[in-house]
């Protein structure tokens, strides 16, 4: 299964090698629109029985701390817990700040829930880790 789900701040694949696939763009800015596809993921999550993510933050924008507080409040227990999330794959942004924000959701998400992430500057790197028997769930 291969599916495709368009959304304003980013895309979302469902492959069929067992993750989901996202590619973020410039209008995550919009902290509504990025919650949007932060819900649809869990969906994806909990319909797919995929545990793995691969998240291309290259053109992802910089939250805004109402929204990180979001992310490791509300969304991250339910993607660890209703969601099965147990992997992570992420292919990290230039900016500095972005490279924070990642390293501290997923820092709480293994420390709270066991959640493992890996960070990469390719998509076939990230790819062959969530593929590989290390991050077998």
């Amino acid at each position: 299964m291969d599916t495709h789900v368009r959304l304003p701040a980013g895309d979302l694949w469902v492959r069929p090698e067992g993750y989901i696939h996202l590619m973020w763009n410039a209008n995550s800015i919009d902290s509504s629109a990025a919650q949007n596809v932060f819900y649809k993921l869990l969906h994806l999550l909990q319909h797919t029985g995929h545990h793995k993510l691969l998240t291309d933050q290259r053109q992802r924008a910089t939250a805004t701390e109402e929204y990180m507080g979001w992310l490791l409040a509300i969304w991250l227990p339910q993607a660890a817990g209703v969601g099965g999330l147990t992997h992570v794959a992420i292919v990290l942004a230039r900016p500095l700040e972005l490279r924070l924000q990642a390293v501290d959701v997923c820092a709480q998400g293994m420390h709270h829930y066991g959640i493992h992430c890996e960070f990469f500057t390719t998509l076939e790197a990230a790819r062959e880790w969530l593929q590989s028997p290390n991050s077998l769930a």
